[in-house]
């Protein structure tokens, strides 16, 4: 019951198995159709090969720090970490330190206007070197901007705090995941609900400017009556956001296989709706507003958010740069990142991939999507042409859709327009980053990845 049956080996029967290969012939071809009609390109690929990083020429930009170090690494986590060792850690500090006098003789006093810190858990290496990274950061570049950190519930401690607050970090994020024992346990992060609210509490009490705390839904045998309580406990303890999206499968982390070992299911798309009208309902009767496609922010709040500044250079082993005319990334292998950097002092960009104007147009209106708002001025400031003139008709179907409210200078997403975001979100760039973060996974210099 529940799913394909088994032979008496517990293998998949072969028509399951013809069934996925069809489904997954299905979606390329419809990303294949989109991708064409969308950008007039046929397909997409990164390759081997660094672009000319000599003459950036930028006024402001984003910065994002990479710390790829976690105590206790999740096994579903998509994203390219190790587990902490302090003398890999404090080698991984002073390669960073070198990758920012590389880019500090290039970028030419512009201006820093976002400076944000993710992993794996940044504050596995507040002793091992995170400070001396950011002041390296504040001494070599124009940084003119406050500091968002992610942080763990585990590192968050009086002390911890006043580090943060020491390091100028005024905005934080902690992924909380859910405030139930057994699925906290079913996903094996290390502490419990407990734990976890005296993190918030802690973290709440602290004066940062936003706390935003993570919340995940869609887990294994998980129930919306689940998500509710997680939901109601976030919102009892006063959190300035919450950021809630659904536990993601890709295929490198294994977490489908998982699951179906342990004889537990992951909600569908029906489920996964249903959890998220729940999400939507208890945030907006609490008087938050919608800021994104998964956060919810109090409206005394700015919000907080990663690097979607239009402009972006990514320090550190596994880090992303979007520059312009390309997208890049860095080799995804801490050793390899520290010897790369003690030898050629340059970043070690394993994938890039030109962007046309077209493109980089998308990749600017992708995030604009995700903050659930297109401002159409901004588009003009950016790329000197008509919001209309370019995008005028797809977003002509979005409103005939009901995707999205055009109020004349400013285009706002519905509900029912980022429920539709996170399923392309499923179909689209999950399947791009995975394929991506894969192959860099499994082979340190890859020559070429085929994106569409």
């Amino acid at each position: 019951m529940g799913g394909p049956s088994r032979d008496c080996n517990g293998a998949r029967p072969k028509r399951y198995y013809k069934h996925g290969r069809w489904k997954r012939v299905l979606q390329r071809l419809v990303r294949q159709t989109v991708k064409y009609l969308v950008t007039g390109s046929p397909g997409m690929s990164m390759r081997r090969g660094r672009p000319d990083l000599d003459g950036l020429a930028m006024q402001d930009l984003g910065l994002y720090l990479h710390v790829p170090f976690c105590r206790h690494p999740c096994f579903y986590c998509p994203y390219f970490k190790e587990t902490y060792d302090e003398a890999k850690a404090r080698a991984y500090a002073r390669a960073v330190r070198e990758e920012i006098s590389f880019y500090a003789s290039r970028l030419d006093g512009a201006a820093i206007t976002d400076f944000y810190i993710g992993g794996g858990t940044p504050t596995t290496m507040m002793d091992s070197g995170l400070p001396e990274i950011v002041r390296e950061a504040r001494d070599r570049f124009n940084v003119r901007c406050a500091i968002s950190s992610e942080t763990h519930p585990t590192d968050v401690t009086p002390d911890m705090i006043e580090r943060l607050h020491r390091l100028d970090v005024r905005n934080v994020s902690m992924g909380v995941e859910s405030f139930s024992d057994s699925h906290l346990n079913g996903i094996g992060r290390p502490y419990d609900s407990q734990r976890a609210r005296q993190a918030v509490a802690l973290l709440m009490d602290a004066g940062f400017d936003c706390v935003n705390i993570d919340i995940m839904f869609g887990l294994p045998d998980q129930t919306a009556d689940d998500v509710h309580r997680d939901i109601a406990t976030a919102l009892s303890l006063g959190v300035d956001q919450i950021s809630a999206y659904p536990i993601f499968t890709f295929p490198h982390t294994g977490l489908e296989d998982t699951v179906r070992r342990r004889g537990q299911r992951l909600p569908g798309m029906a489920r996964r709706r249903e959890m998220l009208r729940c999400i939507e309902q208890l945030c907006y009767r609490a008087g938050m507003r919608r800021s994104g496609v998964w956060s919810f922010t109090r409206p005394d709040v700015d919000k907080y958010s990663s690097v979607t500044v239009p402009r972006y250079v990514g320090l550190g082993a596994g880090a992303g740069s979007l520059i312009p005319g390309f997208f890049y990334i860095n080799v995804f292998d801490v050793d390899t990142y520290i010897g790369h950097m003690a030898e050629k002092r340059e970043p070690p960009v394993a994938l890039s991939i030109d962007f046309s104007r077209r493109e980089e147009m998308i990749h600017w209106l992708y995030w604009r999507i995700y903050e659930t708002r297109v401002d159409k001025n901004a588009f003009r400031t950016e790329f000197d042409r008509d919001f209309d003139d370019v995008f005028g008709s797809i977003f002509a179907l979005f409103e005939l859709l009901g995707f999205a409210v055009d109020n004349g200078n400013v285009v706002e997403m519905t509900d029912r327009g980022n429920y539709w975001v996170h399923v392309l979100q499923n179909l689209f760039s999950l399947d791009f980053i995975g394929r991506v973060w894969q192959t860099c996974l499994e082979e340190t210099w890859p020559q070429k990845i085929s994106l569409v």
